[in-house]
């Protein structure tokens, strides 16, 4: 048995593909110790995880809720500054708290998101082994594949290898200051400065993809390290929710989210409710969390159901038709885990390279957010719904994920290439 400290962004994206992941390693015989902010432990320790909380002044309880709200308000360079602002703030709090209470927790090896400020250099500081685990899009760069903060096709062509070379160019300026920030505290301790802040702090021994090879471009030059594992789906591993499930009457059924974070464009929501009106469907959609309520949007359809959180995949493994997404690398990966097709209306982060995804594997169609009215989205839904080429696609990618035995896949690299670093003295009988 190993123990395993997880550090985890604190969005849902994030923490549930990760408690998927300690769920199954907890089944293999290891501990798994999730270090989070107060918000979280309810979450975590539902789950039956060991919760440690940090940066209690950063973030006392229901400082959580406020972040998120602003986050689903913003888009855009907005929205950019703002994630930066909270990666600093968040970095700050890891270097002054993670190390002591690391080491007091006698954590022999790491599980570190791959956007989680700071958590590199902490394991470097503590010379731990880790693993660094993608929760989004990887941020690996090659000159054949946008960044996947865009929403470029792929083109295997020169000139799609400038611009794309361009592209990650402007990205790094833009991630300047964080990487300062996290050199400062390298310097501090005595580890060699980054050069570039997220292809420098991934793992040199494994990193860990919540994403399938068959959901992606082809890549070309992903170092040897690198594991296509995801999606990480467990039925223990998130928090239950409850729905009307005798509201559902039989109809070909819609589920429509746009997350947990970015649920705050009000209007959204009223373009999805607008599109479905008069289709030969039900229509449930989940707000995510939002501050609205569905008196917030007005008359609501007859045939749509609009509920605060939905059990995203008991809803669609009830066999929906359709998922109206925000194209989130989960919510993506769900509706494929289950062979449903997709509409995306992509907003911001690796949304839009999801959704470029989606069409490169013809699983869906996407509408712009800029160009989202319910007269541009309900053409998208009925062209999805009513050429079976869609559900075809993502029926075989489901065949094709199952097939890869995901967690199984994610364990074996853990265990192989991680856990297998730990000095034998030091690790923890059973």
């Amino acid at each position: 048995m190993s123990r395993i400290g997880f550090l985890s962004l604190s969005a849902t994206g994030h923490i549930n593909p990760s408690m998927a992941l300690a769920k199954a390693m907890h089944q293999r015989g290891h501990e798994a110790v999730f270090f989070n902010v107060a918000d979280r432990e309810r979450t975590i320790t539902e789950r039956g995880f060991k919760f440690v909380p940090y940066g209690l002044s950063e973030y006392p309880i229901g400082s959580l809720a406020q972040i998120f709200e602003k986050m689903g308000r913003l888009k855009g360079n907005e929205g950019f500054q703002y994630f930066l602002e909270r990666m600093l703030a968040q970095a700050k709090s890891v270097f002054r708290d993670l190390p002591d209470l690391i080491t007091h927790h006698d954590i022999e090896a790491l599980v570190i998101d791959q956007l989680f400020p700071g958590g590199a250099t902490v394991a470097h500081h503590l010379g731990l082994p880790y693993a660094s685990l993608a929760n989004a899009l990887a941020v690996n760069f090659e000159p054949g594949v946008p960044p996947p903060t865009l929403p470029w096709p792929y083109e295997d062509t020169p000139l799609a290898e400038a611009r794309n070379q361009a592209a990650s160019q402007q990205i790094a300026q833009a991630f300047t200051t964080w990487r300062n920030f996290d050199n400062a505290q390298r310097i501090l301790w005595n580890l060699k400065p980054y050069d570039d802040l997220l292809e420098d702090s991934c793992s040199p021994l494994a990193q860990i993809a919540n994403q399938p090879s068959v959901f992606d471009f082809p890549r070309k030059h992903l170092p040897a390290t690198f594991h296509y594992c995801g999606p990480f789906l467990h039925p223990e591993g998130r928090e239950f929710i409850p729905f009307p499930w005798e509201k559902l009457d039989g109809r070909p059924l819609i589920f429509a989210s746009m997350g947990t974070l970015q649920n705050g464009l009000n209007w959204t929501f009223r373009a999805i409710l607008e599109a479905c009106v008069g289709l030969d469907a039900q229509l449930v959609l989940s707000l995510g969390g939002s501050t609205l309520d569905s008196a917030d949007l007005g008359e609501i359809p007859s045939n749509a159901i609009v509920v605060p959180y939905a059990p995203q995949p008991e809803i669609l493994a009830r066999g929906a038709a359709l998922c109206i997404t925000h194209a989130g690398l989960n919510t993506a990966l769900e509706s494929l885990s289950h062979g449903v097709p997709m509409v995306a209306i992509p907003v911001t982060n690796d949304q839009p390279g999801v959704a470029a995804r989606i069409l490169y594997t013809q699983t869906g169609q996407v509408v712009a957010l800029d160009q989202l009215t319910a007269e541009s989205l309900r053409p998208a839904i009925i062209r999805v719904l009513m050429d079976s080429s869609y559900r075809q696609q993502a029926k075989r990618l489901q065949q094709q994920i199952a097939a890869e035995r995901p967690l199984l896949h994610a364990c074996e690299v853990l265990e192989q290439k991680v856990l297998s670093q730990i000095p034998q003295s030091e690790v923890v009988e059973a």
